[in-house]
């Protein structure tokens, strides 16, 4: 169920720069715009996250990230069914370091979650991690993000994760190989 007066809020948070936990597919996510690196910053400060593991982006389509990769995109990615993917990209000096953590690649997941897919409609690309301290469990319901984490983001959105028991599975752009399961 996707509470449109909340995605609405959520949105507006997101664009003035603010950072927010918000359902995924599998665990509660911290996200913010992707191409604003205080938000960024802010969301590696909430999790306690070293800059050199690096962040995902959400899109809905991996063209709105293209002016970056090094490699063409695989079938693979581009029509898979199930569980999305988390797919490491090599990507040229134009990708910001701070979403790759120092790597000459980037972690991008095609979302088909309707409720992120809107999100990222009004939005545009958005930066992702799970919502939890660096070394704790994944919070895997509203309820845990706010008691662990409600009182350092923005906004915690109304909602529940798609239902996948697990975070995405990783997988390489220039092989299809899975790298995490």
């Amino acid at each position: 169920m996707i509470f449109q007066n909340d995605l609405i809020t959520t949105s507006r948070i997101v664009a003035s720069g603010g950072v927010v936990a918000l359902p995924t597919e599998g665990v509660w996510g911290l996200s913010c715009q992707f191409d604003n690196s205080c938000a960024i910053q802010r969301v590696l400060n909430v999790k306690k996250r070293n800059l050199e593991k690096g962040l995902i982006t959400l899109v809905i389509d991996f063209t709105h990230l293209k002016s970056w990769f090094t490699r063409p995109i695989l079938d693979l990615a581009k029509y898979e069914a199930g569980r999305p993917s988390t797919w490491i990209i090599p990507v040229n000096n134009d990708c910001p370091r701070i979403l790759t953590g120092g790597r000459d690649s980037v972690a991008v997941r095609r979302v088909k979650m309707p409720y992120l897919v809107q999100l990222i409609q009004i939005t545009g690309p958005l930066v992702s991690t799970s919502a939890n301290r660096s070394g704790l469990a994944a919070c895997m319901s509203r309820w845990q993000v706010m008691n662990q984490l409600g009182d350092l983001v923005d906004h915690v959105a109304k909602g529940r994760t798609q239902g996948y028991r697990k975070p995405s599975t990783i997988r390489d752009m220039q092989t299809g190989t899975v790298i995490r399961d």
